[in-house]
């Protein structure tokens, strides 16, 4: 499991607020947190979630994983993985 600090955290939403499209967020995404998973879905697949933070190009999730489940958490250092959405 990769644990996301603050200064990850802040690294994500500048690249958030400087992509040109999702599609480059997450392969920025997964080329700097390699250890990272890093999904993108439609937004209504994420519909009634509540995301993690919001950027310019996505709302952005963080995912924990117990090893055999997925779920949304709050708490970056349980971070496993990004669901990225895209804004409209």
């Amino acid at each position: 499991m990769m644990a996301l600090t603050t200064d990850d955290l802040a690294a994500l939403v500048s690249l958030g607020n400087s992509a040109p499209d999702i599609a480059t967020l997450a392969a920025e995404a997964r080329a700097r947190w390699s250890g990272l998973r890093v999904t993108v879905v439609d937004a209504l697949d994420v519909r009634g979630e509540t995301p993690a933070f919001e950027t310019a190009t996505a709302n952005v999730f963080l995912m924990g994983c117990d090893g055999h489940c997925w779920s949304m958490t709050a708490d970056p250092a349980a971070a496993a993985g990004l669901v990225l959405a895209a804004r409209s």
